[in-house]
């Protein structure tokens, strides 16, 4: 456990498996011999306020201890925890739930439209119309001006539009849903990302965590080396540089013992950013380093094979943007048709010399009617065939990078696959290696025990056997991140 503060209540949480918990109980035991039990009377009142006080230290003693109790994850538990609260995953599935409310906006254009409107004009001047002068006994060509109306006009009327034609609107309406499709490939592919780099950060913390027992066990056996030496150097037994040597060994292995120690804590706070959790919160990892399960990959797994570049999603996103591009070049070509809107108006007027509008003893005079407008392009300068050819020229790119991304992503699928081949091989080497090493410290010890071996031949061989050890270890990790690589490249790394 390498945090103890509590969980921060900000940020959602999963529900995870619970920590195998073990407490501790306490018990005292009085050894002074009892006294006379004092009056009911005064030790009913301290009693119960001790209980209280008890009770309360219990419960706050429960609180505090369930805060600090690290929170048991195994990988999947981590890989389900990072899917949920991943701030990368969660920007991604808001951007396809932003595509599909696109949708339903383009929707929302080829259905009937409604709009109210209100109307209130108050003329300070009625306008003014010219009559032929022959209407009032006036001479032949002479106007008269006259002024018509009223000084208060209010208008309430409800227009209503519906959308009958209109090709760009239907490939639009495709279009959108090309660009949902591409953001949920792009949503997959946020996920198999925080997927293959939790998986990394789990198995860095392992290794690194076992890279920690194994020094921690070291450190006690020249512990008891030095012990030892100390004292044969007391009794006359060896030199003083013996057992200084000892110590400069056991001085080496503690740095090493903390510099391990401060790579684990940082591979665990690693882990819990992939994740998307409080870098305070504890946690203790529960699987196990099985290197057999790498071992068993060679060497049939692991032979060149026909790669098939749909599995992966960053191609099917480039295949999907391709659809994008090709409706793009359809909507520019239907633009050249004519669209067809059906219009229709239902209004009221009043007309009133002062401003008594609400009085319903005074006529509202009505009017409604329906059309349609047609529009017709007939030159827009070749704007249109412009654009026409840089959708062409988008697509043709597009057909380039798709071929680029196929022979980059094949070529990946090799290294990957040679990658983890060595990695194993590697494994494989320095676990005979560990081995070889631990049975000449063994040898080592015996000799050292019946007197035949020297102080530097048991240092000797206690140092081969630690940096067997490291190359262990480091191998190891090396395998464990070639195959979550490997995995990636095919498009067969699990994300459920």
């Amino acid at each position: 456990m390498w945090c103890s503060t509590r969980l921060s209540p900000k940020r959602p949480a999963i529900p995870l498996p619970k920590a195998t918990l073990k407490p501790c109980f306490y018990s005292c035991t009085a050894s002074a011999p009892r006294k006379a039990a004092p009056s009911s009377k005064l030790t009913a009142p301290i009693s119960a306020a001790l209980m209280k006080k008890n009770s309360l230290l219990i419960v706050m003693g429960g609180l505090v201890w369930a805060q600090t109790t690290p929170q048991a994850l195994s990988l999947k538990d981590c890989i389900r925890y990072a899917l949920q609260h991943s701030p990368t995953v969660q920007n991604s599935y808001l951007d396809y739930q932003l595509a599909r409310q696109k949708i339903a906006e383009v929707r929302a254009a080829g259905l009937p439209q409604l709009t109210g409107n209100a109307s209130l004009r108050y003329f300070i001047e009625i306008p003014t119309s010219l009559v032929p002068g022959e209407f009032f006994g006036a001479p032949r060509g002479t106007f008269i001006p006259v002024r018509f109306g009223v000084p208060y006009n209010l208008e309430l009327s409800v227009t209503g539009t519906q959308l009958l034609f209109d090709g760009t609107y239907f490939v639009g309406l495709q279009a959108a849903r090309a660009v949902k499709e591409l953001t949920y490939r792009s949503y997959q592919r946020s996920r198999t990302e925080t997927v293959a780099a939790v998986t990394k950060a789990y198995y860095t913390a392992l290794v690194s965590q076992e890279r920690l027992r194994l020094l921690s066990e070291n450190l006690k056996q020249l512990e008891l080396v030095r012990d030892q030496t100390r004292g044969l150097y007391e009794n006359g037994f060896v030199e003083k540089l013996d057992l200084d040597r000892v110590e400069v060994s056991l001085n080496n292995l503690r740095t090493e013992q903390t510099r391990a120690a401060e790579l684990a804590g940082l591979a665990y706070l690693t882990l819990k950013l992939q994740m998307g959790m409080p870098l305070e919160t504890p946690i203790s990892l529960t699987d196990t380093l099985a290197p057999e399960e790498l071992l068993t990959l060679l060497p049939d797994t692991l032979t060149p094979s026909e790669f098939d570049p749909t599995r992966r999603w960053e191609y099917q996103i480039l295949l999907q943007q391709r659809r994008a591009l090709e409706l793009n070049l359809r909507r520019y070509q239907v633009s050249y048709l004519p669209s067809l809107v059906a219009v229709g108006n239902l209004a009221t007027q009043a007309q009133r010399k002062e401003f008594d509008f609400f009085d319903t003893r005074k006529r509202w005079f009505p009017i409604a009617f329906v059309g349609a407008q047609l529009q017709v392009p007939i030159f827009d300068g070749l704007r249109r065939a412009s654009q026409i050819s840089q959708a062409r020229l988008e697509l043709q790119k597009n057909q380039n990078d798709l071929f680029q991304l196929r022979q980059s992503l094949t070529l990946e699928a090799e290294n990957a696959r040679r990658q983890l081949l060595n990695a194993v091989r590697a494994v494989q080497i320095q676990r005979r290696n560990l081995t070889l090493a631990e049975e000449v410290l063994r040898t080592a010890q015996r000799k050292n025990q019946l007197g035949a071996g020297s102080n530097l031949e048991l240092l000797q061989a206690q140092t081969s056997y630690e940096q067997a050890q490291t190359h262990y270890t480091t191998a190891l990790l090396e395998a464990y991140l070639a195959y979550v690589d490997w995995q990636k490249a095919l498009g067969t790394l699990p994300t459920e």
